[in-house]
């Protein structure tokens, strides 16, 4: 047994069984054709539970998850796009700061007189920063 089968015998029950008039039975006829209206039109929405019975409708117009939700989650996405992007930079900039100090030393070895072994020294890069304050 299907469910619109089950529901036209429950419906079919109900109406024998309270005799209504016919201009009663028309009125809950309407009644009932525009509840359904109401049931297909919504069908495509959601609704959060809330207090008193009303909720928070999610995908009507002006609903709670397009006032709040979507813009809500686009900043935090932004934010963290942002943060990402930022922290990128710094890792270039440092990258690009170390290797003009590894340009440096190399020109310095290449076109100065001392030896490789003198920059190793860690007693010659003391005294380097010494005499070059």
């Amino acid at each position: 047994m299907n469910e619109s089968h089950f529901a036209r015998r429950i419906k079919e029950a109900l109406d024998t069984g309270l005799k209504l008039s016919p201009e009663m039975g028309a009125r809950l006829k309407v009644a009932r054709e525009r509840a359904l209206e109401q049931h297909r039109a919504g069908a495509g929405e959601l609704a959060l539970a809330g207090a008193g019975g009303r909720g928070a409708r999610v995908g009507g117009p002006g609903s709670f998850l397009t006032r709040v939700v979507l813009p809500a989650a686009f900043l935090v996405a932004a934010a963290i796009t942002l943060q990402q992007w930022q922290e990128f930079q710094r890792a270039a900039r440092q990258a690009a700061q170390h290797a003009a100090e590894i340009e440096e030393t190399d020109s310095g070895l290449l076109t100065g007189d001392l030896p490789i072994k003198a920059y190793l020294d860690e007693e010659f890069q003391a005294w380097l920063k010494r005499s070059s304050e």
